[in-house]
């Protein structure tokens, strides 16, 4: 158990040392911005375990912030932070009876990933996730751990400095939990993140 908490540990100080060396490297400061995204189909992956209640989320909205630094004129570092309130509806097993409850899950991400354009106004983004579950009313694993995001966008860049983007993604949370049960749930999520950026 210790060993697999030492390999994820050193996962991830590889990945903030690798992006705090490209930082260094380029003297534009980037750009910073708000995001708005909306659920376009959220499930829960389960293992198949007999008698196990079932989760379905019902709805999910996210706020968060991003930062993007250039590496060269085509590729930047992207990261920030996303916050999503979840919905969850959970069915028992019909064992006496099927019952239901509602209740919530709280999730911050970080992403540490790489947006790549092409043809002016599009763009491909991915990398990976660190995922920070925080609140929760909902019996789903927590969702702590390091997930994985790819998306594609469009964006406009006006002459004053600013950007709006559009951008589809799917992520896949704790896809490496940090917990050690044996049977975990993993997050699907997709959706259409919508953002405005402000060059620094």
């Amino acid at each position: 158990m210790q060993h697999l908490l030492n390999r994820k540990l050193l996962i991830l100080s590889a990945i903030l040392f690798t992006f705090s060396a490209s930082y260094a490297q380029t003297t534009d400061k980037g750009k910073i911005g708000l995001t708005y995204s909306l659920n376009g189909g959220t499930s829960v992956l389960q293992p198949a375990l007999d008698g196990a209640a079932s989760h379905e989320i019902t709805a999910a909205n996210s706020i968060g912030l991003i930062y993007l630094k250039p590496i060269n004129n085509w590729l930047e570092w992207e990261t920030g932070l996303t916050y999503t309130l979840y919905k969850v509806t959970t069915t028992s097993s019909p064992i006496p009876e099927v019952t239901t409850r509602n209740s919530t899950l709280s999730l911050i991400d970080i992403p540490i990933g790489v947006r790549a354009g092409f043809w002016k106004y599009f763009f491909a983004n991915g990398g990976l996730l660190l995922d920070l579950d925080m609140m929760s009313s909902s019996s789903i694993s927590s969702q702590s751990g390091v997930g994985l995001m790819l998306g594609l966008g469009l964006k406009y860049d006006f002459s004053f400095g600013g950007s709006l983007f559009f951008n589809p993604y799917g992520k896949i949370h704790s896809l490496l939990p940090f917990g050690l049960d044996k049977y975990h749930d993993r997050i699907l999520e997709s959706g259409w993140k919508f953002g405005f950026t402000y060059k620094l």
